[in-house]
């Protein structure tokens, strides 16, 4: 009778160590999750852990990253669920008079923020000048996106919201909204939001360089990297 509660007891302690780490997490499903990542990293003693089965069904694709080294498989994995991402998306507003992931994300940025010049979307969104222009002219040629003269620019031009695009935006959001969670159903809130102070980093390391060094030559971006990376470690 001594031993038999033991498993119980320890369930509790590990509870407990798991409130203290994820605070804002607490529900079974992220918990089991916590303790299956505990049993990986060895943290819990005297367990057996079954891997689980092999989902992939495309085994070329498989080898091919496996022979990645694990920064390039680190790269690799990134550009493939930004693939994934966009296949799903494009299902997701089959029927709504958007062709890409781009053109939602123009109206939900003018949709956030209001009103915006055409180069602000082009340099929020990472995307080159030709292609975003391009966006811009199929969302305006819709109605979607209507053009203002810009005040403080007269060369330049404001877009906001046609009511048509307000409309359009609302059914997508709801959409997205469902595809997002459809996305991350694969995965605990647990686990992904863990990856978010990593990519952050990424994402502002990079986008210094992107912004305020985008026509020099690979060299000198090499170069800065080197004197740069040493503040990210």
């Amino acid at each position: 009778m001594d031993g038999k509660y033991d498993v119980i007891k320890k369930l509790i302690d590990l509870w407990e160590s798991y409130e203290n780490e994820s605070p804002d997490e607490q529900d079974l499903l992220n918990f089991s999750e916590w303790v299956v990542e505990q049993i990986k990293d060895k943290s819990i003693d005297n367990t057996q852990f079954h891997p689980q089965r092999e989902l992939h069904s495309h085994p070329e694709t498989v080898a091919f990253l496996n022979k990645l080294g694990p920064g390039s498989r680190f790269q690799e994995y990134i550009l493939r669920i930004a693939r994934f991402e966009e296949f799903y998306i494009r299902k997701y507003l089959i029927d709504l008079p958007l062709n890409s992931r781009l053109e939602y994300l123009f109206l939900f940025t003018i949709g956030n923020i209001e009103k915006a010049r055409k180069t602000d979307l082009i340099n929020i969104h990472l995307v080159e000048y030709t292609t975003g222009m391009d966006t811009i002219r199929r969302l305006v040629k819709n109605k979607l996106l209507h053009e203002l003269p810009d005040e403080q620019d007269k060369r330049a031009k404001i877009l906001i919201l046609t009511k048509e695009g307000g409309e359009i935006l609302k059914k997508a959001n709801k959409r997205i909204e469902e595809a997002r969670n459809m996305f991350l159903a694969c995965i605990s809130p647990n686990k992904w939001k863990k990856t978010l102070s990593v990519l952050n980093e990424i994402d502002e390391f990079h986008s210094n360089i992107y912004f305020n060094h985008y026509d020099k030559p690979y060299a000198e971006i090499s170069n800065l990297m080197d004197s740069l990376k040493h503040l990210h470690k």
